[in-house]
């Protein structure tokens, strides 16, 4: 990318970085265009199985009440992927109810929902409630991958409600009885338009090592990338099966490893989910690489994340950066530190948030 390309990009994002936004396809040579590419937002996103199965799709329906408790007022899109009948896309006002397009979907439907705010159906937006899943003929294959939610609020949301997410997150988990997931700051992309905005995503994570990043091109393809039995990552809310819990030494040694004051633990039923520190950290690089409250669950949890994927993202068209290769596989190991320096970091947690109260929703173990 050539320096009068990046320091556009810096102008732009000087501009709206106050409503945490970017213009759709900044960094395509093409770009930039009208229509919002990128937003920030807090997002979760879990993996299970099971999502042709009238349970798990009732679930998902659960989960979906749930979140429109909190955001119905602001959805106004829904999009779909091979709908059996119907369009692709909804004005949300008008949208049937999920439960109802639902009941008129066999076990070889392919679970799709996109719920998203935004002015234009393209908008990326904090708003969003993606629920995607396999048909049972590619389930069964047992190398198809598995099945995803992604939910996410704009960041105010969580300074105005500092358990309601973790509540949501906890909840979720243990109602489609999740096999792992994460959550934190992220970058949400616009869904049609996920692959001219990924260079976005690539450069801003970059910049702030809290961003998640990369699941757009892998959502329903994770298997072969061993994402069945590893995490993808550590964030502020990391969800791990009671496998995953074993593998690294059972709950007490995370009890040791984590310490109460900076690590609330909840059990979601099926394993386990890990709070780090009362609110989700950016983690700007110029400031912070390496913040303890995350440093130290991603060495605790070392043997089961994944750490060799790279295609993170679609391939590079003109030079513009995306997660692949080298690249990608840095990003998923951010976080990593050398065994000898854990101490240090250690030493560092003392000086980081602790959690309160009002922040750790009250069964924490």
């Amino acid at each position: 990318m050539s320096k009068s390309k990046m320091e556009s990009f810096m102008d732009e994002w000087i501009k709206t970085h106050e409503r945490d936004v970017l213009p759709g396809a900044m960094l395509m040579k093409y770009g930039p265009q009208d229509y919002v590419g990128a937003t920030i937002a807090v997002r979760g996103t879990l993996y299970f199985k099971g999502s042709h199965t009238p349970a798990i799709r009732e679930a998902l329906c659960k989960c979906l009440d749930a979140y429109e408790a909190v955001a119905k007022d602001h959805l106004t899109w829904l999009w779909r992927e091979e709908p059996p009948d119907g369009p692709d896309k909804y004005a949300y006002a008008k949208a049937p109810p999920m439960r109802a397009l639902i009941k008129k979907m066999g076990e070889q439907d392919q679970v799709s929902f996109a719920y998203v705010g935004g002015e234009k159906p393209h908008d990326a937006s904090p708003w969003m409630f993606f629920a995607s899943g396999m048909r049972e003929w590619e389930a069964k294959l047992g190398w198809n991958g598995l099945d995803s939610l992604r939910f996410s609020v704009p960041k105010e949301v969580i300074e105005k409600n500092p358990t309601l997410f973790q509540k949501l997150f906890v909840d979720f988990a243990r109602l489609l009885k999740a096999e792992h997931g994460h959550a934190g700051y992220a970058l949400n992309l616009s869904l049609p338009r996920t692959e001219p905005n990924e260079p976005t995503e690539a450069f801003m994570a970059l910049k702030m090592a809290g961003l998640d990043a990369g699941e757009s091109v892998m959502i329903g393809s994770w298997h072969d990338k061993g994402i069945d039995d590893h995490i993808f990552g550590i964030g502020w809310l990391t969800a791990i099966n009671k496998t995953m819990v074993e593998t690294v030494g059972g709950l007490d040694t995370l009890r040791a490893e984590l310490p109460a004051s900076w690590f609330a633990k909840y059990d979601y039923g099926n394993g386990l989910v890990i709070q780090a520190g009362p609110e989700p950290e950016i983690a700007p690089v110029e400031l912070d690489p390496k913040p303890a409250i995350y440093v130290l669950p991603a060495m605790a949890l070392r043997e089961i994340r994944l750490v060799d994927n790279d295609d993170l993202h679609y391939g590079s068209k003109d030079g513009e950066p995306r997660l692949t290769g080298l690249a990608a596989n840095q990003w998923l190991a951010r976080f990593d530190v050398p065994e000898e320096d854990l101490m240090g970091y250690k030493t560092k947690l003392l000086g980081e948030p602790k959690q309160t109260k009002e922040t750790t929703l009250p069964d924490s173990l």
